[in-house]
C-alpha cells in the first residue's frame, strides 16, 4: 500500500540532509518517526537502507562518496515513483550459503555494474522506473564533501578495538551460523503496472 504523504515527507527530509539543512540526528529522528507511522513497505526499505549511510552516535552533516551519494539518489527515485517494495521470505540452500561463505573469506566484492543499479534488480527496471518520473530532481554530488569524515582516522581505529576483540572471540559461531541454511526476507521491487 502506499502512502504518498510518508513518501513525500521521507524524500523531502533525505533531500534536506543531501543539502545540509539537517544533521544525522534529525535525520534519524525524522526518518524513524516516519517508518513507524505507516505500513508503506517502500518507506521502511528506505529507513533500513539509509541507516547503514551515517553514524547515529556523533551528529555530523551529510558525509557520502560518490557512490553513497549516486544510492541516495536512486532510493529517492524509488520513493517518488509508484513502484513499491516488499518483503519475501525465501530459503537458502546449502550450496549458495557455502558460495556466499567463501565469497565472505575471499573478499570478493560487487562488480560496479551491481553496484550502480542498487537496489533495482536490474538497469533496465532502474531505466523504466526513471522514465516513468517525470518530475525527479536528481541531486549533484558536492564536491566539497569529498573528503568529509564523521571521526579521525585514528579515533575510528581506536573505537574498532572492542569490536575486534569480539568478532575474533565469537567469529566461530557466527561463522558456523553463516554457513548454515535458514529462510530470510529479500526485498523485491513491484514496478509500477506489475
Amino acid at each position: 500500500m502506499i502512502d504518498r504523504n510518508a513518501r513525500n515527507e521521507m524524500s523531502k527530509t533525505i533531500r534536506d540532509y543531501m543539502s545540509e539543512g539537517i544533521s544525522a540526528f534529525e535525520l534519524d529522528d525524522a526518518l524513524q518517526r516516519l517508518s513507524h507511522d505507516t505500513v508503506d513497505g517502500t518507506v521502511k526499505f528506505v529507513r533500513k537502507e539509509m541507516w547503514f549511510h551515517y553514524d547515529d552516535c556523533k551528529d555530523h552533516k551529510v558525509v557520502a562518496s560518490k557512490q553513497q551519494w549516486d544510492f541516495f539518489n536512486r532510493l529517492l527515485l524509488l520513493l517518488e515513483s509508484e513502484a513499491e517494495v516488499d518483503f519475501v521470505r525465501s530459503r537458502s540452500s546449502w550450496r549458495s550459503e557455502w558460495l556466499g561463505f567463501f565469497r565472505f573469506l575471499g573478499n570478493q566484492k560487487p562488480s560496479a555494474a551491481e553496484i550502480a543499479i542498487t537496489p533495482f534488480p536490474s538497469i533496465s527496471s532502474l531505466l523504466s522506473l526513471r522514465r516513468s518520473v517525470k518530475k525527479f530532481a536528481r541531486n549533484r554530488y558536492p564536491t566539497r564533501i569529498a573528503g568529509r569524515r564523521i571521526r579521525n582516522i585514528v579515533v575510528q581505529g581506536i573505537l574498532w578495538i572492542p569490536w575486534g576483540m569480539l568478532l575474533l572471540t565469537f567469529s566461530p559461531i557466527v561463522l558456523l551460523i553463516r554457513m548454515l541454511r535458514h529462510g530470510r526476507l529479500e526485498p523485491r521491487i513491484k514496478m509500477p503496472g506489475q
